[in-house]
């Protein structure tokens, strides 16, 4: 019987009474279990950040403003190593989270993974806010959207003013003045210890991570060169170009020559960005995320920020960003990209550019139009980055998977870095045949190329 049916003719009021109550019991006992199963049911989402315990701090400032504004509760992870590898652990034990933060680089290994869901930006809220190019490095080759652009940045070199002032070099504005400074800082002991232990640029030559790939290429659109050429109906693979040739050139004089870091063939980033920071080199290609470190050791007042230098085709530097992807299976996609609304938002974006924390940001430069990072930082040294992002950036390629061929390329850099006596266009040439060949295995090479 259900609770609404009338009570059955012939009862008398002491049993009609008792039947009475025992609905209103039920009534309250259904209510009240309701009520206990939606509070079990509240709201929450996982989060990944590829991210060190460094600036877990500032993810967590992130998710709990989001809580606090939503009520959506955010269970977090971050490794700062072997990322790729626990997502695919986590993709095979159906385990996904359902939003990871990574580099927006990293978007075509993940497709290829096949955890991604495509993103419509109009279901975003704030979507408009965004700036076009941002939303550019989060579109595939296919046309369509698998991530939220949530931080931009581009790189500079940071020189330690202190040598190069008592040595009484200018700012270097080009590759022949970066060579000579590099001179000046390994021959002249800038740092005036009477030994000679000091070098000129901090290269990451190692391959991991394609770190080889990552650091040349933005001396290689400096040089004029390219790693591909779209096409309509794919891409050209073009490292065989004398452009390309030039910007190895340039840099394996900088090792051959001894006027970089003892070991930079094998190095990472974090290999070098310990030996700027102790005094060992003097030049350093970054982004605008190390500011903080640098500011700590050597010392803000020891290091000056300069643009990236022009070489013969003019300025120009590799843009990055971090993405957020909203994963497949989801288990509650409302949710889920009420988070992606929060981190483009100009509260999320503050907040995960963490001005003053002494923290790595989780936003370098803002995606946000409506953010002035000038304002929010208070600190000339950010526009030079912004202004080498709306200017000279550079994305990598969108090819449908571009974590391949950076793989591929710096193992190639690498050998012709390494050998003083290679024939350097004879290696391209090699190496432009296996990035075709990976172009073909992607299905993303031109006819043209065949």
């Amino acid at each position: 019987m259900s609770l609404n049916e009338r009570a059955p003719v012939g009862l008398s009021l002491r049993e009609e009474f008792i039947l009475k109550k025992t609905r209103s019991l039920l009534m309250l006992g259904c209510a009240m279990f309701c009520a206990t199963t939606l509070t079990a049911k509240a709201e929450s989402i996982s989060v990944w950040s590829r991210q060190t315990d460094e600036s877990i701090s500032v993810l967590k400032a992130l998710t709990d403003a989001f809580t606090a504004d939503t009520g959506i509760t955010v269970e977090t992870f971050n490794t700062g190593i072997d990322f790729e590898q626990r997502l695919a652990r986590a993709a095979a034990g159906r385990t996904l989270p359902d939003i990871v933060l990574n580099d927006t680089a990293a978007m075509g290994q993940m497709r290829q993974m096949g955890i991604l869901q495509s993103i419509d930006p109009a279901s975003i809220t704030g979507n408009q806010d965004v700036v076009a190019s941002a939303w550019d490095g989060a579109k595939a080759n296919d046309g369509k959207f698998y991530a939220v652009p949530m931080s931009a940045q581009s790189f500079a070199m940071f020189v330690r003013k202190d040598w190069r002032e008592k040595l009484g070099m200018p700012e270097p504005k080009t590759w022949e003045d970066v060579r000579k400074l590099a001179e000046a800082f390994t021959t002249k002991d800038p740092d005036g210890n009477g030994k000679d232990d000091t070098f000129g640029m901090a290269i990451p030559g190692s391959t991991t991570r394609g770190y080889t790939s990552w650091f040349m290429s933005s001396l290689i659109w400096q040089a004029g060169g390219d790693f591909v050429k779209q096409e309509a109906d794919g891409f050209v693979p073009t490292v065989n170009t004398p452009q390309v040739a030039a910007a190895l050139t340039y840099v394996r004089g900088m090792i051959c020559d001894k006027l970089s870091q003892p070991g930079a063939i094998n190095a990472t980033t974090g290999d070098t960005l310990p030996t700027f920071r102790s005094g060992q080199t003097g030049i350093f290609m970054s982004g605008p995320y190390h500011i903080p470190q640098l500011d700590a050791e050597p010392g803000k007042d020891k290091v000056e920020v300069l643009m990236m230098p022009a070489g013969p085709g003019g300025i120009a530097s590799l843009a990055e960003g971090t993405s957020a992807y909203l994963l497949k299976g989801a288990k509650d996609e409302a949710a889920a990209k009420k988070f992606l609304a929060f981190v483009i938002s100009p509260k999320g974006q503050e907040i995960a550019m963490a001005e003053g924390s002494g923290k790595t940001p989780l936003v370098r430069l803002p995606v946000n139009a409506k953010v002035d990072v000038n304002a929010v930082r208070n600190d000339p040294r950010w526009m030079i980055f912004k202004e080498t992002f709306d200017k000279y950036s550079h994305y990598m390629p969108a090819v449908p998977n571009w974590t391949a061929i950076r793989m591929i390329t710096a193992e190639g850099f690498n050998r012709v870095l390494a050998k003083c006596d290679a024939d350097i266009p004879a290696e391209l040439e090699t190496l432009n045949k296996q990035v075709a060949k990976e172009l073909s295995n992607q299905k993303a090479l031109s006819a043209s190329a065949k």
